[in-house]
């Protein structure tokens, strides 16, 4: 009898579950909830946190950076860059796997595709999705980096910024150089290492001489970003052409 009731004993003590939830030997998050399992126990974020249950954090933050410290899930988020009080949150794309899954936030336009351009002067007003200027300079103020791909292919059309070729910032500034060279410049990027098509011209595009070419490099001085429009000249001849391209809006780190 003595034997028997030892092993139903020792039986009973293997088979018992140990309550990480009640001992508080669990890792949950302080703003999460510990459900029991047996072997083990699971953690949900509590109401207004997101996360894995391990980390939580509120429920709208101010980027994807932000975000990202909670989630590693690309997806629609919402934020809020000024806080409470201020403009109203957005919603938007966060890339969590971009720029080695610092979080990027990613805003989308209306002018994204690849557009063919052929006669006369064009201007082209920049709209983005789901947000406003302002809400959009709130986002570049507490993000570390910001940039805006653009590029312009060109046949016989010449960019020298700031004559037949420009853009606008979000404050109405006629901007007087293209993606990848240095604000204030003048120049595309060739013209920023003298390795232009032509070496004393600005812009591979300058050059005119009836061969396709191209100049293209990101934007990025967030104190200007976002593109609100772009003006593209020269193409008043039969045999000038030329197709731009705008990239998304991006932003990411913390600032």
């Amino acid at each position: 009898m003595f034997i028997i009731n030892f092993i139903e004993s020792k039986f009973c003590c293997l088979l018992t579950d140990l309550n990480e939830c009640d001992r508080r030997t669990n890792d949950c998050h302080q703003n999460a909830t510990c459900t029991n399992k047996r072997g083990s126990y699971s953690c949900k974020c509590n109401h207004g946190f997101i996360g894995d249950g391990f980390k939580c954090g509120p429920i709208i933050t101010n980027s994807c950076s932000a975000t990202r410290k909670y989630l590693s899930v690309s997806g629609n988020y919402e934020i809020d860059p000024d806080g409470p009080g201020g403009l109203v949150p957005f919603t938007v794309y966060c890339d969590m796997s971009d720029e080695n899954g610092v979080g990027v936030t990613v805003i989308s336009h209306d002018s994204e595709a690849r557009t063919h351009l052929y006669s006369g002067t064009v201007q082209r007003d920049i709209h983005y999705t789901g947000a406003s200027i302002s809400q959009l300079a709130s986002l570049t103020r507490v993000s570390s980096h910001c940039e805006q791909f653009i590029k312009y292919e060109c046949y016989n059309s010449m960019i020298q910024p700031g004559s037949f070729v420009w853009w606008v910032s979000r404050d109405s500034t006629k901007m007087t150089y293209w993606g990848g060279a240095s604000p204030g410049s003048g120049k595309c990027a060739c013209g920023m290492t003298n390795s232009c098509a032509n070496p004393s011209d600005r812009c591979n595009c300058d050059k005119d001489d009836n061969v396709w070419r191209e100049d293209s490099g990101l934007l990025t001085d967030k104190t200007t970003l976002p593109v609100t429009k772009l003006r593209l000249g020269d193409l008043g001849a039969s045999s000038e052409e030329g197709y731009y391209t705008l990239g998304k809006l991006k932003c990411y780190g913390v600032s």
